[in-house]
């Protein structure tokens, strides 16, 4: 039986040589080896045994919002969680949700039930899983405030349940990274429907009013330094509106590159370094990228 064979076999929507410009909100990105839309946890741990037989590179794809895939795309087997990892369950101020969970749905459906603390996710257009390895979030708030445990399937394939002193949230990491992420728990606090909708609705005005929403984008692309934010230094170097190949830096919001004509990786990455390099230059800041870089460069 060839390894495609037996990804199909644990996981019946498992494909090869799938494009991962389908599965990324920049619209980039080259082949991935293998490819498995994940539905069940059985799916998962049946996935689990095969990766572990092979020793096959495995990575986890979320809503593809935050990414950067290579022109050539990425080595091994890209893992995309739904059906059952998309479930969100409320009992009293606690919330249980799968890794797919999308963010803004989960902000939302908190706010209904009159649940504060997940307000500042409502414009992050990302999974739970995701928002969780990069802790995700604004100023306003983040999501590692209110993580109580994360559930993970570990070397065993057995579930097994992590605790806060495990995490290590920080500004836009943890100690999630490759972790096989099933859901969390999180940990919200009681507040008037009416007020957490009004938050709501001011960060989705603010964010309308100031990013570049309805266009093929990764969100930012920069982490902000401790200098102040990515964008300002962005414009001071001269970049907003700059174009390299199909991508351009937002004039709306500078710290956006946007695919505006048919982009490719090597395009955005091009743009990202000369902006660096410039504003090293000019300034004597370093902009880290916030963008998650993967494949084969």
């Amino acid at each position: 039986m060839s390894l495609a064979d037996e990804l199909r076999a644990a996981c019946p929507c498992s494909s090869a040589q799938e494009p991962l410009s389908r599965h990324t909100s920049l619209a980039i990105g080259g082949p991935a080896d293998y490819y498995a839309e994940v539905m069940t946890v059985d799916e998962l741990m049946a996935l689990r045994k095969v990766v572990l037989q092979h020793a096959l590179p495995v990575f986890f794809l979320g809503a593809g919002s935050n990414l950067l895939v290579s022109d050539r795309g990425i080595r091994g087997l890209v893992l995309h969680l739904q059906g059952e990892f998309r479930r969100i369950e409320f009992k009293g101020n606690l919330v249980k949700a799968g890794a797919a969970a999308m963010m803004p749905m989960l902000a939302r459906q908190a706010a209904e039930r009159g649940l504060s603390g997940l307000e500042s996710l409502i414009g992050i257009p990302g999974t739970l899983g995701g928002g969780l390895v990069m802790n995700a979030g604004t100023r306003e708030g983040w999501l590692g405030d209110v993580v109580s445990s994360v559930d993970v399937l570990g070397d065993a394939l057995k579930v097994e349940s992590l605790t806060a002193e495990v995490f290590g949230f920080s500004y836009r990491k943890s100690n999630l990274e490759g972790r096989w992420i099933i859901g969390a728990e999180l940990a919200l606090i009681s507040d008037k429907p009416a007020s957490i909708m009004k938050r709501i609705d001011d960060f989705l005005q603010y964010r309308t009013r100031t990013q570049p929403l309805a266009t093929s984008n990764c969100g930012s692309v920069f982490k902000n330094p401790s200098e102040g934010p990515a964008a300002q230094w962005i414009e001071k170097a001269g970049f907003k509106g700059v174009s390299i190949g199909g991508a351009r830096v937002s004039e709306r919001h500078a710290n956006f590159i946007l695919n505006e004509n048919k982009a490719t990786a090597s395009d955005v990455r091009t743009l990202m370094t000369r902006i660096q390099d410039k504003v090293l230059k000019e300034f004597n800041i370093r902009l880290e990228p916030e963008v998650k870089l993967v494949g084969e460069w």
